[in-house]
């Protein structure tokens, strides 16, 4: 991602797009925002790196991810 990573908090009403879970993770494209618990966030980083504007990672749970040492492997 070529953009600065945004951090800041996170609506504690906001929820996983995906599951329904509390968000960890948001992602701002142009056609609006997407919240991701921490889950899914890190099965979607490789997407979300190449396509969102931002992400907002507070607890930074896709940092591993961010210094390159996403392999595409998920972990059990």
């Amino acid at each position: 991602m070529t953009e600065t990573q945004v951090r800041y908090p996170i609506d504690a009403f906001e929820v996983c797009d995906r599951c329904g879970s509390k968000a960890k993770v948001g992602a701002s494209f142009l056609s609006g925002d997407l919240y991701f618990c921490g889950h899914h966030a890190r099965i979607l980083s490789p997407h979300l790196y190449s396509q969102a504007l931002t992400l907002i990672d507070p607890d930074k749970e896709l940092e591993a991810f961010d210094n390159g040492r996403n392999d595409g492997s998920e972990d059990n």
